[in-house]
This record gives structure tokens, C-alpha cells and sequence, in this order.
């Protein structure tokens, strides 16, 4: 194929341009209409503020991700030394991390409690 019948082809499915009467229909769709509605505003004011306080409130209460992989493999590391190394001491290691997470979430769930005791 040469250049021109590349250009011939592309030409065929080449959009066509707006049409003159597009201008005056969005001016004077209803949709246009609304959007300058006074009533409109309180609306969408309090459709912000409910999104705003849900995101909020989600940020508070979701607890922030468990320790990553890196972080809980070097915390079983540690504990791995701190056993000396012997064998076996993998597994009570891993163990003895889980049990500290759970005490951890734990924690985190008896303050959320006592918060909202306080608030009630």
C-alpha cells in the first residue's frame, strides 16, 4: 500500500465534525438547567459532608495493615536468636509471634472499647 491509499482508507472512518445546531442543544438541555437550580447546592453540600465524614470515620476505626511480610520475618528472625537457634526453635518462634500479633489486635480492640465506652 502507498501513502495516499493509507490516507483514503483512514479518511472513511474519520469522524465527522459537530454539527452546528450541538451548541444551542447543550445550552438548552434540561440537565444545563439544573446544574444552576439553587435548591441543588444544599444537596450536594451534604452528599460532601456525609463522604467526608464516612471517609473519616473509616480511617479511625479500620485498623491500620498488620506488620508486613518483611517485618514479621524479621521479628521471627529475632526471636529465633533470642532462642538461640536450636532446632525446632523456628516453629516456636513463628508461635510465639503469633501470639504476640494477637495480643497486639487484642490491645488495639480493648482501646477502641474504651473509647467508645467514654463516648456513650
Amino acid at each position: 500500500m502507498q501513502d495516499p491509499e493509507i490516507e483514503n482508507l483512514l479518511r472513511r472512518y474519520r469522524p465527522l465534525p459537530p454539527g452546528e445546531h450541538l451548541s444551542g442543544a447543550i445550552a438548552n438541555s434540561p440537565g444545563h438547567q439544573i446544574a444552576k437550580s439553587r435548591k441543588t447546592w444544599p444537596w450536594a453540600i451534604a452528599a460532601a459532608a456525609l463522604l467526608t465524614i464516612t471517609l473519616g470515620l473509616h480511617g479511625a476505626v479500620v485498623p491500620a495493615p498488620d506488620a508486613s511480610l518483611a517485618a514479621e520475618t524479621r521479628r521471627v528472625a529475632a526471636i529465633v536468636e533470642e532462642l538461640g537457634g536450636a532446632p525446632g526453635s523456628d516453629v516456636m518462634a513463628e508461635w510465639i509471634a503469633q501470639r504476640e500479633r494477637r495480643a497486639e489486635q487484642d490491645a488495639r480492640a480493648e482501646r477502641w472499647t474504651a473509647v467508645e465506652m467514654v463516648h456513650q
